[in-house]
């Protein structure tokens, strides 16, 4: 296999994944390149706005608090 032809399988297994996660999430592939499409898909924008902190311990915090908003169920929580 050429390195152009890896480069495009690369790309496609690439797209193919942005699409299953954007299926995952019912947003439109774009959202994840186009930011103005945040406003219509707050889905997107919570998983913009968890990327953008970088300390472990905030990230617990938030974490803390959507699990008090959130309905009782049986979510595994991951460590």
């Amino acid at each position: 296999m050429c390195k152009r032809d890896a480069a495009e399988y690369e790309s496609d297994q690439s797209e193919a994944l942005l699409n299953r996660i954007a299926v995952a999430l019912d947003c439109p592939v774009e959202v994840f390149s186009d930011l103005s499409l945040l406003d219509r898909n707050p889905t997107a924008e919570i998983l913009q706005l968890w990327a953008m902190i970088e300390v472990e311990q905030d990230r617990l915090k938030v974490l803390s608090f959507i699990r008090g908003l959130a309905p009782r169920t049986e979510v595994p929580q991951s460590r």
